[in-house]
């Protein structure tokens, strides 16, 4: 009697700290069909090309990517709770408008650094600035981090454990990241809510940051 409550008591809690789509623990199906959807559609925008040996190095590359990772692509709200495909379609609306919004940013930020760059009176006052993220997901994380990098004016140069080491070419190119904007409109493609401005150090130098 007594193993057979422990077996059941393993069986019901299941694995702590994995994402799991259902009590089976197979990843879900609408979330695994979303991300294959998305990256086929990306690389064939970025490669242009439809012959065969093409649509080959595609299955092959977006195969091992969806094997790899375990989000599928878009995280449980919390360990172990399953999500729809209502709620991955709600998910891939976010991820189109964060794209947007992304293509965006990048095009204001490109002529403010012009202007910068090519105008006295705009300051270039280089700094380096550390936060936190709540964001939970680390695919949600690392999106963060390239969205920072992208952006003209602002290079990623450390991430860990959802603290970022960020170098802005002056604290105004920051804008979009310690307003809170960036995390707000990555959060909700991975079911996660409203983010808070996070609290920014700046400093000259990084190492006075990283210590």
């Amino acid at each position: 009697m007594g193993s057979s409550q422990k077996q059941d008591t393993r069986a019901s809690a299941g694995t702590p700290g994995r994402r799991t789509s259902s009590a089976s623990g197979k990843p879900s199906f609408p979330r695994t069909l979303a991300l294959v959807v998305i990256l086929s559609v990306f690389w064939l925008l970025l490669s242009g090309r439809t012959t065969l040996p093409f649509f080959i190095m595609m299955a092959v590359s977006v195969g091992l990517v969806v094997l790899m990772n375990p989000e599928r692509p878009f995280g449980s709200r919390a360990p172990g709770l399953p999500r729809g495909g209502g709620e991955v379609i709600r998910s891939v609306g976010f991820l189109v408008r964060y794209l947007g919004w992304l293509v965006w940013n990048v095009v204001v930020a490109n002529v403010d650094v012009a202007r910068r760059i090519l105008s006295p009176s705009m300051p270039i006052r280089p700094m380096f600035m550390a936060f936190r993220t709540d964001i939970q997901s680390d695919v949600g994380q690392v999106m963060v981090a390239n969205s920072i990098t992208l952006t003209p004016g602002t290079v990623t140069v450390d991430m860990q454990d959802g603290v970022y080491l960020v170098h802005a070419l002056h604290p105004d190119t920051a804008g979009a990241v310690t307003s809170g904007a960036l995390q707000n409109v990555v959060a909700p493609i991975f079911g996660e809510g409203p983010q808070p401005a996070p609290d920014v150090d700046w400093g000259t130098g990084w190492r006075e940051l990283k210590a």
